[in-house]
């Protein structure tokens, strides 16, 4: 092989590395993001915490507060997408966490909205609820929490 193909045979593979790179980054940067009521008075929560309120194991606040889970239908895409990149899990899953609970009688499944604009509405308006939205829906003054894993 001489000079001039080796590179752009090298050129090329920065190119490929570059796209796959990109194609892992994408979802970090659009990830759905999570948004809450001010009275629960917290600004971050790492992963493994928010992955117990969600799955119904943490019931309170560290201020004392009760937390009221709002989630999207397990069928909608966004909520597969927050499952799956904000809490390491399948949505399968979660809903096994939760038929679980109600089955047994030790807790219940999070409250379901139908639309983004419901959850926003139900996040302003319930102390202590926590919810998401895709990364670019307008929330207004709620909290929007940052990553922390």
């Amino acid at each position: 092989m001489d000079r001039a193909n080796s590179g752009y045979l090298r050129a090329g593979f920065r190119a490929l590395a570059f796209a796959v790179v990109c194609s892992f980054a994408q979802p970090l940067l659009s990830a759905p993001k999570v948004i809450l009521n001010d009275d629960a008075d917290i600004t971050e929560l790492d992963s493994a915490y928010l992955s117990q309120i969600f799955a119904m194991q943490i019931r309170k606040w560290p201020n004392g507060l009760a937390i009221q889970v709002f989630t999207l239908p397990s069928e909608n895409e966004l909520h597969r997408e927050f499952v799956v990149n904000r809490l390491h899990i399948q949505a399968h899953q979660l809903d096994r966490i939760w038929n679980r609970m109600l089955f047994t009688g030790t807790g219940k499944a999070p409250a379901v909205v139908n639309s983004q604009a419901e959850m926003v509405e139900m996040i302003q308006s319930t102390p202590g609820a926590i919810g998401y939205t895709s990364a670019d829906y307008p929330t207004g003054n709620i909290v929007t929490l940052g990553d922390k894993e």
